[in-house]
Order: C-alpha cells, then structure tokens, then sequence
C-alpha cells in the first residue's frame, strides 16, 4: 500500500472522529437551546437549587484532544455567520471529496510525482472547506439583507405607534422572513433573560457578520445614549440598505458582463487559428 494511500486513510480516520464529536457537541448545543426555549416561554418561576456546572477533567468532550479551544470558537463563529446549515461533518465531506478528486486527476490522469500529489492534495483537502464556507457565508448573507430594509421599516412604523424598542424588534422578529425573524428572535430571546439590548444586538452582529445590522446596532446604542428620533434614523438607514444593494446588483451585472467579454475574447483566437 502507497504511503498516498495510507495518508488518506488516516485524515478520513482522524476527520471521523472529529465528525463524532461534532455531532455530539452538536446534540448539547440542541438541548441547551431547547431548554432556553422553555424559560423563556415559561416565565419566572421560583427559585431552583444552584447545581454547581464544574465537571472533571477527564469528562471534557473528545473535540478538545483534536482542536484548541480557541480555534474551535472560530470555527463556530464562521458556521453560525452561515446559518448553521452545514457542520463540520460536511466540511469534513468536501475536504474530503476535494482530496480524493485531486489524487485522481494529479496521479492517476497527468501522472505527476508523489510529492507534488501530496501537496496539491493537501492544498485542496484545505482549501475547499474554507471556499464552501465563505460561499454559504455569502449567501446567508445576501439572504438577509433581502428582507431587512422591511425589518427597519417595520420597527419605524411600530416606534411611532408608541411601542418600545424592545416590542417593536419583537413585531419584526414575528412578521418578517427569515433569516432576519430568526435572528431578531434570538436576540429577543437573549434580552427577555436579562441580557442588556446593547449587548444582545452585538452578539447578534457578531454571529451574522453583516455590516449593515452593525450599523443598526449601532444606531440603537447611540440612540439610547444620546437621545434623538429613533424613527427617523430607522428610516434613513432602510433608505441606505437598499442603494447600497442596488448599488451591488449593478457592480455585480458589469463584473459579469466584464468577465463574459473576455472569455469570449480568450477563446476566440481557437477557432480563428482552426481556420
């Protein structure tokens, strides 16, 4: 057996334990946000028992023996700016996909050394992962910018009804689509457990990474410390969102054109040499 081959049995070892632990961190994290769902829903009740949350150490989950702890955090943080549609089992998968279609086209198709083949199949083993990853951060992000300028609009209308500014990102989080109502749920769900709003909408702006709601979470914060027409800044800020995404479709349209231009330049010397 090729030491290729032994190498690729290997990182599919190490990747699948590493998934196991994924799925069973994610399991924990699903009971703990369901048991969230159900103080909150609940209300106060009466006080319980302090349980003490240290544990040994021989008990801490398998992922700590493969990832820092840091690195982790990261990791989750750039899966929640996508959704949380995919896990590290299916980046695990692409890595793995990329890995094997390397071996097959660098070894088996243009013959190349093994040295070469190991490297190009570990360049694609890493960066295939992170390329789908930024893809669906994209995505997850131009989804939410979709329904968000009518998120503003309606917590401008809810203000200047006379609702606080905790109601009015309620009716917001109930009304308009997802993935910004199930954001807004979120944050309303951290504040109705005593997180301040300032700080709730940071964690929000944080996990989404979109630079707009940073804005509006700033908008807020300057609001409530210095006062002011929050209705008004609400609106400007709608105002604001959709000239920039008018602004991207359009830069996003001449790039395309750009680009289709010079493929057909690239390629057009081929048929004119076949003549």
């Amino acid at each position: 057996m090729s030491p290729l081959v032994l190498a690729v049995l290997a990182a599919v070892l190490v990747l699948g334990v590493a998934a196991l632990a994924v799925q069973r961190a994610d399991r924990r994290r699903e009971s703990r946000q369901r048991r969230l769902h159900a103080i909150v829903a609940a209300g106060p009740s009466e006080p319980e028992p302090v349980l003490s949350l240290r544990r040994p150490l021989t008990r801490a989950g398998i992922r700590d023996l493969f990832l820092l702890s840091a690195l982790w955090s990261r990791l989750d943080a750039a899966l929640a700016a996508a959704g949380n549609w995919i896990g590290v089992p299916h980046l695990a998968v692409a890595g793995l996909a990329a890995a094997g279609t390397t071996v097959l086209l660098t070894e088996k198709v243009m013959g190349l050394s093994l040295a070469l083949v190991a490297l190009l199949t570990g360049v694609a083993a890493m960066a295939s992962p992170l390329l789908l990853l930024r893809f669906l951060q994209n995505r997850y992000q131009d989804k939410f910018l979709d329904p968000f300028p009518d998120a503003l609009d309606l917590m401008c209308r809810a203000v200047r009804a006379g609702l606080p500014v905790f109601d009015a990102i309620d009716v917001a989080a109930r009304e308009v689509a997802d993935p910004v109502g199930i954001e807004l749920q979120r944050t309303i769900e951290e504040m109705r457990i005593g997180v301040d709003i300032d700080e709730a909408m940071q964690h929000t702006a944080d996990r989404i990474r979109v630079p707009d709601f940073r804005f509006f979470a700033v908008a807020l914060r300057l609001q409530r410390r210095t006062g002011g027409g929050l209705a008004e800044t609400l609106t400007n800020l709608s105002n604001i969102i959709r000239r920039r995404k008018e602004i991207r479709k359009k830069s996003r349209a001449l790039t395309a054109e750009s680009k289709a231009s010079a493929t057909v330049l690239g390629l057009l010397p081929f048929p004119i040499g076949a003549l």
